[in-house]
């Protein structure tokens, strides 16, 4: 693409994906960029709102309500009203709650283990079941799962699995044990670090299976035997779960915490082990999309708007800003993205869309509003211009001295 059709992009919408019913009509390229919201189609639960006197999460002084410590399903904004809805009501039906969760937990992990993912919803509402399931294994059956898909197994394809959207272990996982604002029906636009931290430092390799799952949901996008096979409405479940697990920890890389789990874990990592890995194995996985103009990526029939490349450039972004930020390197802070090998049509793309964007939403701790989008990319594409005339004016410069020597 020549920069015309990058600043097209930035200032025009783009045309709605039709690849799933609950998420038909949205501007989807715009949400995968975390610029609008997705609705995951399923209803608001009450923890949104104060159980006592119903005030909503937003609407409270400290913008935030706090759990039931036994059950972990319903929410209060102060002691009061938790004192009040306890005798008035929650005392009856607490244990029962907290003894549903916990064998929610040990049922979806023993599901999992076999392969069966249909059941999660419950973990991305119930906080009391996810923990009753870490406490299952929870963790090493999801990287079991991201090391089969990897290895580019899928769940069965059978009827039931493509009308519950159950299409990708990686997807269901990720959907719904790091998406953020779990309860909240219509909003797609943060992750919850505290479990995105947990599973990373769960194993030394949670990290690396997790990553291999997303590049193959993508990568599966671009193989031709692949592609060919699926009928349309496949073939949206296919891209839909490649956007959303890179939509999803995208979101989660907005926050420093996650992204030194990455790079650091714990903190027994050392800085020369934090770079050996980031430049040893996870700067090849992904320099190999841009390889040869960019042959990792899915064709356009494929992949939307390029919606799963954008992805990729964000994600690549992301890493690449805490490479420099976290000091991995010192002496070199863009061998990260030095590493990708970018070619100047892919150097445009990624400087001018992918690093605002991803440099954007991690200083701000959010999704950018649409007109933040544009703001940070026209500017970026003004100052990719300039830097480009300067550089291409200093050689005609240097050129010139040489010939009159």
């Amino acid at each position: 693409p020549n920069m015309n059709d990058i600043e097209r992009t930035i200032i025009e919408s783009t045309t709605a994906e039709k690849v799933a019913a609950d998420i038909a009509g949205n501007d989807l390229r715009s949400a995968a960029l975390g610029i609008t919201r997705l609705s995951v189609g399923d209803p608001r639960r009450s923890g949104s709102r104060c159980e006592g006197c119903g005030i909503a999460e937003e609407s409270t002084t400290s913008g935030k309500l706090f759990t039931c410590k036994a059950c972990k399903m319903v929410a209060y904004c102060s002691a009061e009203c938790q004192k009040v809805h306890w005798k008035e009501d929650h005392k009856a039906v607490c244990k029962q709650l907290t003894d549903e969760a916990k064998s929610d937990g040990k049922r979806i992990v023993s599901e999992m283990n076999n392969g069966h993912v249909h059941s999660m919803r419950k973990l991305q509402l119930s906080n009391a079941a996810y923990v009753a399931a870490k406490k299952r294994g929870l963790f090493p059956a999801m990287e079991r799962l991201f090391r089969m898909e990897a290895g580019g197994q899928r769940p069965e394809r059978t009827l039931e699995h493509l009308q519950g959207g159950c299409y990708s272990w990686t997807h269901e996982i990720i959907r719904n044990i790091f998406k953020g604002n779990r309860e909240v029906v219509d909003r797609f636009t943060c992750a919850c670090p505290v479990r995105s931290k947990e599973f990373i430092l769960s194993s030394p390799t949670a990290w690396d299976s997790l990553m291999d799952a997303m590049l193959q949901l993508a990568r599966a996008l671009n193989a031709d035997d692949y592609s060919r096979t699926l009928d349309g409405q496949e073939m949206g479940l296919a891209h839909r779960a490649a956007r959303d697990a890179f939509v999803t920890i995208n979101l989660a890389l907005v926050h420093e915490k996650v992204a030194k789990a990455v790079f650091y874990r714990d903190g027994s990592i050392s800085q020369s082990e934090a770079k050996e890995h980031a430049l040893g194995t996870m700067a090849p996985k992904l320099a190999a999309f841009y390889r040869n103009g960019g042959e990792g990526f899915a064709p356009d029939h494929a992949d939307h708007n390029r919606t799963i490349q954008s992805n990729v450039y964000h994600f690549t972004a992301a890493l690449s800003h805490w490479y420099r930020a976290l000091d991995v390197d010192p002496e070199n802070p863009d061998a990260f993205v030095e590493a990708m090998e970018l070619d100047p049509s892919q150097e445009m793309m990624y400087e001018v869309l992918a690093v605002p964007l991803g440099e954007g939403m991690i200083e701000l701790g959010r999704t950018l509003t649409v007109e933040e989008t544009r703001e940070r990319s026209l500017r970026a594409t003004r100052e990719y211009k300039e830097k480009k005339s300067a550089k291409k004016r200093a050689g005609k410069k240097g050129k010139g001295k040489k010939n009159r020597r």
